[in-house]
């Protein structure tokens, strides 16, 4: 059964500095311990347990997490359907267009529809009653104005679509013209169609493999394994050399590989 939830745990031990971080779905970041500094619109804005970041489709975002007694902890939920089409309605326009701060006061009514949402990604829920519980969870949101920061629009974009289908499998050999044959588009089609988005499919790509790279780094982490070597961390993304996975983790992230595994190292 697929989830309509997709739900991410991330933790430090020494601060970590991150830039550039992709969202490909419009997603909230709850932090558990610790402090997330947000750098955003010039301003440097606080999460702990108080508040929520809300991430938005096509905003990357660059934070240092700031662990507490040597810890910092978080997690993420993604959400991977829509509010319905009566709930989107009521987002006004000019409620679209106010640029707000991305983060949201936790009441308890939100507490309580967060933890069912953590709650339903372990069961094997139907669609529609998956889809039940994220609408009460998205009622929530739109009752105290913050819907509109996570969902703009009634449709995904491509793009989101397209790295929601590379992240199924970001190690394999993904050409444009299997992907775009994926979305029953020739190959220049798709490539116009993202164009218009001001993206592109290497682009797409590369985040998709770098965001799993630090997913099987937390993953190793949090089962206490023994870390994984760079080279078969590369495998695992879909890169063959251990020097090009490097550099292009450096150059989207800000931090090297080895600089971000002893941010996490027990």
């Amino acid at each position: 059964m697929s989830s309509l939830v997709k739900i991410d745990r991330y933790y430090s031990h020494k601060p970590q500095p991150l830039r550039n971080v992709p969202v490909f779905t419009p997603s909230i970041i709850a932090v558990t311990a610790g402090v997330k500094h947000l750098q955003w619109q010039g301003q440097s804005l606080r999460f702990n347990r108080l508040n929520w970041l809300l991430a938005a489709e096509n905003q990357p975002l660059t934070f240092i997490n700031e662990p507490a007694q040597d810890k910092f902890q978080s997690v993420q939920i993604s959400f991977k359907s829509l509010p319905s089409s009566a709930l989107l309605k009521q987002i006004s326009t000019a409620d679209k267009e106010l640029l707000q701060p991305p983060s949201i006061e936790v009441n308890d009514n939100l507490k309580f529809a967060w933890s069912q949402l953590i709650a339903m990604a372990d069961l094997p829920l139907s669609t529609a009653a998956q889809q039940y519980y994220l609408d009460g969870f998205y009622q929530q949101l739109h009752e105290v104005g913050a819907l509109s920061q996570l969902f703009a629009d009634e449709l995904f974009s491509l793009r989101q679509k397209v790295s929601r289908y590379l992240s199924t499998d970001p190690a394999n050999h993904h050409s444009i013209e299997s992907t775009s044959a994926q979305f029953a588009m020739s190959p220049a089609t798709f490539m116009r169609h993202l164009s218009k988005e001001n993206a592109s499919f290497r682009e797409i790509l590369a985040e998709v493999r770098m965001l799993n790279a630090i997913s099987i780094m937390q993953s190793v982490n949090f089962r206490k394994k023994q870390p994984l070597s760079q080279l078969e961390l590369a495998f695992r993304c879909g890169y063959q050399s251990e020097s090009r996975f490097s550099q292009r983790f450096k150059a989207q992230f800000g931090v090297s590989l080895k600089q971000y595994q002893q941010t996490i190292a027990c």
